[in-house]
């Protein structure tokens, strides 16, 4: 299951340290994992299938005819 990291979080659960998820970043985390950062408001579900980038400001995104 893909997730977002919300928080910063220190520790372990269940023996999986959880120091190196960084906030912003997405993971695709096992379910049980992943079910419990959510309940702890540690992360949230990543809907997306495919990872997109910000476009810059000043960008149009339709083409000029």
């Amino acid at each position: 299951m893909k997730v977002r990291i919300l928080r910063q979080v220190i520790g372990n659960v269940g023996g999986v340290s959880l120091r190196h998820y960084h906030v912003g970043q997405v993971y695709d985390l096992p379910p049980t994992l992943a079910n419990y950062m959510v309940a702890q408001g540690l992360a949230a579900f990543e809907m997306r299938s495919q990872q997109t980038f910000p476009r810059p400001p000043n960008q149009e995104r339709r083409r000029k005819t």
